[in-house]
């Protein structure tokens, strides 16, 4: 199954608004459209604009599209499942960088001719002869922060190519991304010999560590701080995860290290589900006090003693 990226046809992004998408949209429909534009180019750019705007401004649609990408990737995925963990796959062969130049590896046509120096010529009699060998795979990594992980991202990543240098291109980190797993890109690897197929390039990737949250699994863990008053009463607590706010209502009598969890508010998996939300209880003894204060708390210390007292 073969998926376009709408999100670049539109020169957006998944964290992209509505009205983000409508401005970009009336830009590009008034670049490519017929009357303005008779390029066999633009025609098809026009299709493509269409569709994407028909897509990503519905929501259902947007959702669907979205969860058949994190399972797929863009292009089409080729079946082999010798690497565990891997994401999505692009279309493999030696003409790979003609399929790629519509998804999101971003290589301008020039680039791509010169990208590992495949050669198209002739083979001479005695190189027909020999068996073809697929080219070795080039290995590499990727940090990702947590939000990157959640929203999914585009990033730029640099490969040395054979015989070409350096080359950089951008490569889309689907949403649900964890420590561990890989994203492969087919073809873009060593180039094969006597006929045989390019190797691949697989992504390790890794999410860095976050100053608020902890995953594990499909939750995320954070820790939270609230006053002895509010964990003896319990109330309204406000949160936010990757730009959501949440409202949370906590329990009364909350003791320190106790845990409080928010269903679907974790992590976010590949098919657009998410995991729970789970909060650690500390409780913040104030330096400073107000008058006031001191003497509710003093009225407080006395009904204890009096409960004591009651108990012996």
């Amino acid at each position: 199954m073969k998926y376009k990226n709408y999100y670049e046809i539109l020169g957006v992004n998944r964290r992209s608004s509505k009205e983000e998408i409508k401005s970009n949209y009336r830009k590009l429909a008034k670049k490519y459209h017929p009357d303005a534009n008779k390029s066999s180019e633009a025609e098809t750019m026009f299709k493509d604009v269409n569709e994407a705007y028909a897509t990503l401004m519905n929501d259902e649609k947007r959702k669907k599209y979205d969860r058949q990408v994190n399972r797929f990737g863009y292009g089409i995925v080729d079946g082999d499942s010798s690497l565990s963990q891997v994401r999505y796959e692009f279309k493999s062969g030696v003409n790979v960088i003609n399929d790629l130049l519509t998804t999101i590896l971003g290589f301008r046509k020039d680039d791509a001719q010169n990208f590992g120096d495949i050669d198209n010529s002739p083979k001479d009699e005695k190189k027909s002869k020999q068996k073809p060998e697929k080219g070795s795979d080039i290995i590499t990594h990727i940090d990702v922060t947590l939000e990157e992980g959640f929203f999914g991202v585009e990033k730029k990543i640099a490969i040395k190519a054979h015989k070409a240098g350096m080359k950089t291109f951008s490569v889309n980190i689907p949403i649900g991304i964890k420590t561990g797993e890989k994203i492969r890109l087919a073809a873009l690897g060593n180039p094969g010999k006597n006929g045989g197929k390019n190797g691949d390039l697989i992504i390790h990737v890794k999410v860095l560590e976050n100053n608020d949250f902890k995953l594990d699994g499909n939750n995320l863990f954070k820790n939270i701080t609230i006053s002895p008053a509010l964990a003896v009463i319990g109330g309204k607590y406000n949160l936010e995860v990757f730009g959501e706010k949440i409202n949370i209502d906590l329990p009364s009598n909350l003791k320190l290290n106790d845990t409080v969890t928010i269903e679907n508010k974790g992590y976010i998996l590949e098919n657009g589900q998410r995991g729970n939300l789970i909060l650690t209880i500390s409780i913040d003894i104030p330096e400073n006090i107000s008058e006031k204060e001191r003497k509710l708390y003093e009225q407080l210390l006395k009904i204890e003693n009096k409960k004591e007292d009651k108990k012996n």
